[in-house]
């Protein structure tokens, strides 16, 4: 059975450390091993992203350095995942793509999903939107003439390259409160993982990021009852994303309600 990949680089495409907690959430709740990595000597600047020096529980004094790093996960049915986690790099990304496609291609990946994260004007006390589309191949023509123009991370990219090569490419992203970035955002991780249940069969375990989530958002409650500017704030975001929401501010709505309209015209004549 061929295999799926989930890829997710922090940095700043990881607002709320939303990505990359998704991964490091399937490494916590099924087993996993390592199957690959990329070495962070070409494409890394150390002085952004450090090494980092621990002791080990031999007594042992090692450096890690910030490589990506494949896991294979496995789920208790359906295919294995291969999990991809590591920093934006900073260099080459061309070639760091190429390395992790050829990776991801030695691994029978047939599939890749690509996870992000990005800071918005979205209320924490509402449901955090999640977009999701399949990636074109990058010739193809697009029809949609509202999609995003602008600066693009590592992860677009790769979903490109592995795209143009013929891997059935989803990209889904996460909007973060941007007034709430400075921590990591629970509710941000569970709005991708449920995304991502929708194209795995194995339930994904959600019930401590639940609690978690919640407890965030309790937390972002008390900090807005403490700052009227910030409780202002929220209010006004709140209505602006109900307001959009409402039926009658769709048009297929105000369509039909002018239709209705013109029929009891109609009728009154």
């Amino acid at each position: 059975m061929s295999r799926i990949a989930i890829t997710a680089f922090s940095g700043w495409n990881d607002a709320g450390e939303a990505a990359t907690g998704v991964i490091e959430h399937l490494l916590e709740v099924w087993p996993s091993r390592p199957v690959g990595a990329v070495d962070a000597e070409e494409f890394i600047d150390f002085q952004v992203n450090r090494p980092e020096i621990r002791t080990t529980e031999e007594g042992l004094r090692v450096v890690d350095w910030p490589d990506t790093r494949l896991h294979l996960i496995t789920p208790p049915r359906g295919p294995e995942i291969v999990a991809v986690l590591g920093p934006e790099p900073s260099l080459r990304w061309k070639r760091f793509c190429d390395e992790v496609l050829e990776q991801l291609q030695a691994l029978d990946v047939s599939s890749v999903v690509s996870l992000g994260a990005l800071l918005a004007d979205s209320p924490h006390s509402r449901p955090l939107p999640v977009s999701s589309q399949v990636e074109p191949v990058p010739a193809q023509r697009v029809e949609d003439s509202e999609q995003y123009s602008g600066p693009i991370g590592v992860p677009t990219i790769l979903a490109r390259r592995t795209a143009s090569a013929g891997l059935r490419t989803t990209s889904i992203w996460v909007q973060v409160p941007h007034y709430v970035s400075q921590n990591s955002s629970p509710k941000a991780v569970l709005g991708l993982v449920r995304e991502v249940q929708e194209l795995i069969s194995a339930p994904i375990p959600v019930g401590e990021l639940v609690e978690d989530a919640e407890a965030w958002e309790r937390g972002v409650d008390e900090l807005a009852r403490t700052d009227e500017d910030v409780a202002e704030y929220v209010r006004r975001l709140e209505q602006a994303q109900d307001a959009a929401e409402l039926p009658e501010a769709s048009g297929d709505a105000i369509a039909k309600e002018f239709e209705q309209f013109l029929r009891r015209r109609r009728e009154t004549d």
